[in-house]
């Protein structure tokens, strides 16, 4: 997501400076386009100078070995985040939460589906919930902080892979015996750089705005995925009790793919509603799942980092 945001903003002529872990990586992404500053959010940060300030900084993982990392970034690190933009005043703060942390039983989800607590059990939907309380807390005292709740970001150079993009390669490589009868809802992740800076251009101080795109069914997602491919499609519906037995079982062995979260989500069957976004930031996504989709399984096939982008000095030279 990082990285789709920077180069839109690079695009539209910003001055971007980052605060990352892994410099190199940076480097070689955005070359000298940007100005790369070395930093650990589980840290104290500084900031300065900056008008807007996008905290994307995050663990994205499911499992209870990641529940300690969470703490220290997801909640601790947006913690730092904001005490260095109230210190140097700066215009406004995007924090980029999930639309995980909502929730309810009707359809659909929107904005005011906050829960009252979110259980430990889900490490990393709580830590963002936790993240956003943080978030209020320093808008309710002035700070202009806007949060943002993206659904699954789908589309190229998914190089972790996250979750999402973990889903696109395992159908590649393993394919799905079956699917859980859940919905998803994925946005395009270079149309959700844009929904970013929307938010950060015309966003409401502490409110938040989900950026949703496609409402799916898991098991449509993964017959388009059949067709984009080739690959079957898995041809059975796994009923929940089963998933939440294999959930509780990956807790005690530790694993971040199936887990009592990830058990949790397959209980999902909500639509999102992401019209606060469209009629507020005046932000509408166009591009089809299936462009997306496509987009995903090509880079996944055939891994390639675009040459970082010119500045000035390049083209003088």
């Amino acid at each position: 997501m990082g990285r789709h945001l920077v180069r839109a903003l690079l695009a539209q002529g910003a001055s971007v400076e980052l605060l990352c872990r892994t410099p190199r990586k940076a480097r070689e992404l955005f070359g000298e386009a940007a100005t790369i500053q070395s930093g650990d959010l589980r840290e104290p940060v500084t900031i300065a100078d900056a008008a807007i300030v996008f905290h994307l900084g995050a663990i994205y993982a499911f499992g209870r070995r990641a529940r300690r990392e969470m703490e220290a970034v997801n909640v601790a690190g947006t913690e730092h985040v904001l005490a260095a933009a109230w210190k140097a005043r700066v215009e406004k703060v995007v924090f980029i939460s999930s639309s995980s942390v909502l929730a309810n039983h009707r359809a659909p989800i929107t904005e005011r589906d906050v829960p009252a607590s979110v259980p430990a059990s889900q490490q990393y939907r709580r830590s963002k919930w936790l993240a956003e309380k943080i978030c209020l807390d320093y808008a309710a005292r002035g700070l202009p902080v806007v949060i943002v709740n993206p659904n699954s970001p789908l589309g190229p150079e998914d190089e972790l892979p996250t979750p999402t993009g973990r889903m696109v390669l395992d159908f590649l490589h393993k394919g799905f015996p079956a699917a859980a009868r859940t919905t998803l809802n994925f946005i395009d992740v270079r149309e959700l750089a844009e929904g970013l800076i929307a938010a950060a251009m015309h966003g409401r101080n502490g409110e938040r705005y989900i950026l949703a795109h496609h409402n799916v069914w898991l098991m449509e997602f993964l017959q388009l995925l059949a067709r984009i491919t080739g690959r079957p499609a898995p041809r059975f519906t796994a009923p929940w009790p089963l998933l939440a037995l294999g959930g509780l079982a990956g807790e005690l062995t530790g694993s971040d793919r199936l887990c009592w979260e990830t058990a949790w989500h397959c209980l999902k069957r909500t639509p999102f509603d992401g019209r606060k976004a469209t009629v507020e930031l005046g932000w509408q996504p166009a591009r089809s799942l299936e462009a997306s989709a496509r987009d995903a399984v090509a880079w996944f096939q055939n891994p390639r980092i675009p040459e970082p982008p010119l500045i000035e000095a390049d083209v003088a030279d």
